[in-house]
């Protein structure tokens, strides 16, 4: 089973340094200078996800993908995520779009990228890739299990015992029913996924027919023509609805089961069931992920491209406001329009600080990383009912990667804001401190609010990533990302929270050494990416 990143990026030194980069953060990469003979290596073995620049895939190349897309194994989904050219159409670019057709559903990742998007995305990749070998796995067992059932029907009544308790104790859902419906067995992982008793499943309580979505009933009617014909069918994804009403991705394989010695059960079917939730979720989070990642690219630009006609507003607004015999009323509107655009201007100043990221770290006060921030958030503070309590006194300024800090500190703040929707208390809080257990001498920035709080359950999972409470508005990568941050400087990021009323609220602590260097961080590695990719353009 191979997890490694292949990198096939025929550009001077571009392999080199992204896999450079895959290595630091921890995962297996090697460059690949030669295309052909890796997708020929692919075809008689499974590779690990492959990252392509999109000059790489010549004509021949792209064939020999789109047979190997073809002809992998229907548990098989081969991670291909290409590196595409961002910012200008060109005639190269319009070939690889044409070809994206041949290659199924690859991840396109546009130049320039951001460190943290090419890890994300690898990583997901690797994680998607490895629960496709742990369905494979499954099917292997459960083909074993099934040659076992079929080798001796006199054996297999003999040792029942042993395969019931194979059975029972299978990470694979498995359950035996008849292709009108009805189930007569669930094992404990099948019931414990959807939420229902063995008594229940013995009683005729649960029908498969009932539990499987209507948009999924003409695929359940094909793979029972194809189990009726053949004995069995090969495996479909489909759903089953829990009882809780969570819809849970399922790969499903169908057999027909053998009729007794007395001709009993020859309708019975055995289905075997892999719960795809993680996969499906890591595949949705990796597309918002990439998503997120271009408005913020957008954002910064429109950021860039305003300055310049801000400027002139400016400097038109001044003349008026010299203008001789100017009324009174006219001199007071122009100072209230000079102010508003001031502040549009800070706003646009502060988003290019967020996108452009430092090589090296810088000096910078508390109090100001954490002004900049608030400055982003002054429209919606405004229209809300959440009062700022800032309390930051005179410390000397302690060296960090700004930018980075900057993303936690608006992670965590964007947060706070979030938890209070009808109103509180957003308290920032910086100081000079020492860890007791260490003496370890530092910053600590602290961000309390008086929201809803988070359950113990909760807070055990949020620094996980993929894990969001947001629903499809989040992505549950913002917490997993800051907490990286955090440790990249040796830092530490501390949660406390409560759910319980009347005291409710969450208050984040980060704590900053003043002693150890930052490593390489997020903002360094992504302009190195950035420069390189700038390169290969």
């Amino acid at each position: 089973m191979s997890l490694t990143v292949r990198v096939v990026a025929p550009t001077g030194r571009d392999a080199e340094m992204i896999v450079r980069v895959l290595v630091q953060h921890g995962m297996a990469a090697e460059p690949c200078p030669d295309a052909l003979s890796l997708v020929d290596a692919a075809s008689h073995e499974p590779l690990g996800p492959l990252l392509i620049a999109e000059e790489a895939l010549t004509a021949e190349v792209s064939d020999r993908l789109d047979k190997l897309v073809r002809n992998q194994p229907a548990w098989s989904d081969f991670p291909i995520l290409i590196l595409t050219t961002g910012g200008r159409g060109t005639r190269r670019s319009q070939q690889i779009e044409e070809q994206h057709v041949k290659l199924g559903s690859p991840i396109l990742l546009e130049r320039p990228i951001r460190t943290e998007t090419l890890v994300s995305s690898l990583r997901a990749a690797v994680r998607a890739r490895a629960r496709q070998y742990q369905v494979r796995d499954a099917l292997i067992a459960r083909d074993n299990a099934l040659d076992e059932l079929l080798k001796d029907r006199d054996q297999l009544r003999a040792s029942e015992e042993r395969f019931r308790r194979l059975i029972e104790n299978a990470s694979v859902c498995i359950n035996i029913s008849d292709t009108d419906g009805n189930i007569s067995y669930g094992n404990p992982a099948l019931l414990k996924l959807i939420g229902y008793t063995a008594e229940e499943v013995e009683r005729g309580m649960v029908r498969w027919d009932e539990l499987t979505p209507a948009e999924f009933a003409e695929a359940d009617r094909k793979a029972t023509r194809q189990l009726v014909a053949t004995g069995s069918c090969d495996p479909y994804q489909k759903a089953y609805r829990a009882r809780d009403g969570r819809v849970i991705p399922l790969l499903v394989g169908m057999t027909m089961l053998p009729a007794g010695i007395n001709g009993e059960g020859t309708n019975q079917v055995a289905v075997f069931l892999t719960d795809l939730s993680s996969q499906k979720q890591a595949e949705l989070a990796l597309i918002q992920s990439e998503k997120l990642a271009v408005v913020g690219r957008l954002a910064a630009s429109i950021s860039h491209e305003i300055n310049n006609p801000l400027e002139a507003v400016t400097n038109l607004l001044y003349l008026i406001k010299k203008t001789d015999g100017l009324p009174h009323e006219a001199a007071a509107n122009v100072s209230l329009a000079e102010t508003e655009l001031a502040r549009v201007s800070q706003i646009a100043t502060q988003t290019l600080r967020f996108h452009r990221q430092s090589t090296k770290p810088t000096e910078i006060s508390p109090a100001d990383l954490v002004h900049s921030v608030i400055q982003l958030y002054q429209g919606r503070l405004s229209n809300s009912q959440i009062k700022i309590v800032n309390q930051h006194p005179d410390i000397r300024p302690i060296r960090v990667y700004e930018g980075d800090i900057r993303q936690v500190l608006n992670n965590l703040v964007g947060n706070a804001l979030d938890s209070m929707r009808m109103g509180g208390r957003l308290i920032l809080r910086s100081r000079d401190c020492t860890l007791w257990r260490t003496g370890e001498r530092g910053v600590r920035i602290t961000v309390a609010d008086t929201g809803c709080g988070m359950s113990a359950e909760t807070r055990a999972h949020i620094f996980d990533a993929f894990y969001t409470t947001k629903g499809s508005s989040g992505t549950g990568l913002g917490l997993w990302i800051s907490k990286g941050i955090i440790d990249k400087h040796h830092g530490q990021l501390t949660v406390r929270s409560s759910d319980r009323q009347p005291r409710t609220g969450s208050v984040f602590s980060l704590f900053l050494p003043r002693e150890k260097p930052a490593e390489g961080a997020f903002s360094s590695t992504d302009l190195r990416i950035e420069q390189l990719s700038a390169s290969v353009t």
